[in-house]
């Protein structure tokens, strides 16, 4: 009778926790950035932003965690709000337009000035409670000339727990990345 009664309790506790209701959360890269407003120049440059390329595992709407070992969770409830990649070349765009007063940025097939591409390889979270960004990225001249090609990689220590702290590190990655990528770019041009 004892095994019955616990059983049964047991199936109503199940019951009870198929029955709760999660929801989603979904997640902006720029949502909290505030974009720092550059003096106007006369541009005398043009950089051509090429689409920035995902590695596989994230070109998906689920935040990547990767847990020990080389295991990774793609989060069920927590989401990216739109295409990582989309978010991802906004963010390049504006943050290397802000950085390099003087050139234009483009991103719309033009071929004239040098050429950046960028390739992510992680941008996820790691269960020591770290946000991990790394990947490659290349500057060619308009003949196709590399004149930089550097990986990066970044750990970074999460300030607290959840997603929002993952989100905001891995935005704070990103733009120190630009910070780089910027300062490389100006030196191509002396």
């Amino acid at each position: 009778m004892k095994k019955q009664i616990l059983t049964l309790a047991l199936l109503g506790l199940l019951a009870g926790c198929s029955n709760s209701q999660t929801s989603l959360h979904y997640y902006s890269l720029d949502a909290d950035s505030p974009q720092p407003v550059a003096a106007a120049a006369k541009p005398q440059h043009q950089l051509v932003l090429c689409p920035i390329s995902l590695a596989s595992q994230l070109d998906r709407i689920s935040l990547v965690y990767q847990l020990e070992g080389q295991e990774l969770h793609f989060t069920e409830y927590h989401r990216w709000a739109g295409s990582l990649d989309d978010q991802l070349n906004q963010l390049t765009l504006n943050g290397l337009s802000t950085r390099l007063p003087g050139w234009v940025v483009r991103q719309d097939g033009a071929r004239k000035g040098p050429v950046l591409t960028i390739l992510v390889e992680r941008f996820q979270g790691r269960h020591d409670g770290s946000a991990v960004l790394s990947g490659r990225w290349r500057l060619l001249a308009e003949d196709g000339t590399v004149l930089r090609d550097a990986p990066f990689r970044q750990e970074r220590v999460l300030p607290a727990d959840g997603y929002n702290a993952l989100v905001n590190e891995l935005g704070q990655g990103w733009q120190q990345l630009l910070d780089q990528i910027a300062s490389e770019v100006r030196q191509s041009a002396s």
